[in-house]
């Protein structure tokens, strides 16, 4: 009976002591990109995108004394827009893609992945994740000075499709995407944004999120992180069909709207993408976790219950008088009536 006791004590207080180590686990992976690995054909397995400064809107492009105004003179395919700046290296296809965009295998074998970003620009490949395999990703940053290679910091994200489209907007938006930018944000979008809560963000116009708000790498050299999905990422609208969302791992060169973000560098950064898919042994249902919370809680519930009556019903059990002897009585005086003194 104590030792029931101390057992349930015990599934009591484990919460307790579970939760002993302090703050939210970082989401970094366990394991390095290690694995079989496969060159990526393009635009079925893997997509190319970009955003650069001078290919969203007509408007005059200036950065390091190079000035970009005549339009007409912008090539409409095959070749970059600024492919005398050195600074950008991105071809044209990867700012313009044709739309729709085609549809992505799922992605279940490894690649090992090299692109070029520019300053002030965005690098980003498009995948179709699969929710039977654990994702690794690896990112490691650089830049050529002289002949030599050295790290440079960067921002590295994980985003769903639609995660990335309001990113896209933002971008555009600081850009000169939105002629109101200068007069109701200018220098203090990052301000403005450190003073909403990321639930909140989306609400505003300067504000964006990455993948489950903790997928961003942000002010560093080299990343590396993994993903498992629940099941396939598909959005359902009330008013419409289910949406397949596609993620995008952005390799970030720009001044974003976040607090923390590294500054553009200055220079074109080397970004070498190793992407790990590994087969998942065990796949638990979604509504597994709900499941075990509720076991959890009903522990929590019970146990004092059951504690508190051990307890009380403790010593309260009857004698068994027949086993008691006259021998053990209690003796008792008997009083001599008034009547018989003297």
């Amino acid at each position: 009976m104590r030792c029931l006791s101390y057992v349930l004590l015990g599934v009591l207080l484990l919460p307790l002591f579970a939760g002993g180590g302090g703050g939210l686990p970082s989401a970094q992976a366990a394991t390095g990109c290690e694995g079989s690995i496969e060159s990526p054909v393009w635009n079925e397995t893997v997509q190319r995108h970009a955003l650069v400064p001078f290919s969203s809107w007509n408007e005059p492009y200036y950065e390091d004394d190079v000035w970009i105004e005549d339009v007409e003179k912008r090539p409409s395919s095959g070749t970059s827009v600024a492919s005398n700046d050195a600074l950008h290296p991105e071809e044209y296809w990867m700012y313009n893609p044709s739309w729709p965009l085609p549809a992505l295998d799922l992605f279940t074998k490894g690649h090992y992945i090299t692109m070029e970003v520019g300053n002030d620009s965005v690098g980003a490949l498009r995948l179709n994740l699969s929710s039977s395999h654990r994702t690794t990703f690896c990112v490691t940053l650089s830049s050529l000075v002289g002949n030599d290679t050295q790290p440079v910091d960067a921002d590295v994200y994980l985003m769903t499709e639609s995660q990335y489209n309001r990113y896209e907007n933002v971008y555009q938006m600081v850009h000169g995407g939105w002629w109101m930018w200068d007069a109701a944000f200018s220098d203090q979008g990052d301000m403005d944004l450190s003073n909403i809560p990321p639930e909140w963000r989306s609400f505003d116009p300067t504000g964006w999120q990455s993948y489950r708000d903790v997928h961003q790498y942000e002010s560093r050299s080299s990343a590396t992180f993994s993903v498992s999905l629940d099941g396939p990422e598909v959005y359902s609208s009330l008013f419409g069909s289910d949406d397949w969302q596609d993620f995008y791992l952005v390799i970030d060169t720009w001044n974003n709207t976040h607090d923390t973000d590294a500054p553009a560098p200055g220079t074109v950064v080397l970004a070498e993408v190793t992407v790990i898919a590994e087969s998942r042994s065990v796949l638990f249902p979604p509504w597994t976790v709900p499941l075990v919370l509720l076991g959890i809680f009903a522990t929590l519930i019970i146990v004092p219950v059951v504690l508190n009556k051990r307890y009380m019903e403790a010593g309260l059990g009857g004698a068994d008088t027949s086993t008691l002897s006259s021998s053990t009585s209690v003796p008792h005086l008997e009083q001599v009536g008034s009547g018989d003194d003297g």
